[in-house]
């Protein structure tokens, strides 16, 4: 008997605990809130691909299409950076959970808005659901954001308390495709980037300081902080492998538009 009432005990404390999952607590009817005390052996970079392929399921992306790479943030939290193709994310290296994903095809590259706000939030909202979130009882609130001669629909669902931090979803306007996720509950600082690459060589174009360049290449640059295109431009004469006559290099931020000339010859 004695043995059983201590079972009983251990049972009782156990259902008083949080409840964790992947780095979260769950709270019944809430979005998954993060728990600070928890910790987790560090995944390793096949995993956090292959946790990344799975959250961007859909999308045609597998874990041997992506590289991870090992990064701290500036409160030594562990973090990867995940890279493919067409895609790019941050994995938390504790738990597995992803904390941004970026589908840079789908990035907006004009400022047209063909998808109304109730539909950009159900979007949204269905983006969340078919990934486990529940968004049940809780209100969005969706701005249309304006920046670099593009729009982002961006569709946030607060956490919990007053001005708790929550999750963003961001839909291009123009296609009504999502093409951004950002978990903000965590301490890292994360900004989805929302300008295309055609946007983005249309900014450094304009900002070139030699006219009648071509654009040569377009590079994302994605890690925590702020995104930003690599705009590479050269002379329209240029003919296979030779280098061109004039060209130049240009940074071109890629929530903002705002270009900085970093070479020009």
């Amino acid at each position: 008997m004695r043995h059983r009432a201590l079972l009983l005990v251990g049972v009782a404390i156990l259902t008083l605990l949080p409840l964790t999952v992947s780095g979260c607590w769950v709270a019944c009817g809430c979005l998954l809130t993060p728990d600070p005390n928890w910790t987790a052996a560090p995944l390793n970079a096949q995993e956090a691909a292959s946790a990344a392929a799975k959250f961007g399921a859909g999308t045609g992306t597998l874990p041997t299409d992506l590289v991870a790479s090992l990064m701290y943030a500036s409160d030594a939290h562990p973090y990867y950076v995940v890279s493919g193709p067409t895609s790019r994310g941050v994995v938390d290296a504790r738990g597995g959970l992803v904390l941004e994903w970026v589908v840079v095809d789908s990035l907006p590259d004009s400022s047209d808005v063909v998808v109304s706000t109730p539909d950009a939030q159900n979007r949204a909202a269905t983006y969340l659901s078919d990934r486990g979130w529940s968004t049940d009882s809780m209100n969005p609130a969706t701005t249309l954001r304006p920046g670099g001669g593009v729009t982002t629909y961006v569709v946030t669902w607060a956490g919990q308390g007053f001005d708790a931090p929550g999750m963003s979803v961001l839909v291009n306007p123009s296609s009504g495709a999502v093409f951004a996720f950002v978990d903000d509950r965590w301490s890292v600082p994360l900004t989805a980037p929302s300008i295309g690459a055609a946007a983005a060589s249309k900014l450094a174009l304009a900002a070139s300081p030699t006219a009648g360049l071509v654009v040569l290449s377009t590079n994302l640059h994605f890690d925590i902080g702020q995104p930003s295109w690599n705009v590479s431009l050269g002379s329209a004469d240029t003919i296979g492998s030779a280098p061109p006559t004039h060209g130049a290099v240009l940074t071109v931020d890629a929530v903002t538009g705002a270009t900085t000339i970093g070479e020009s010859y």
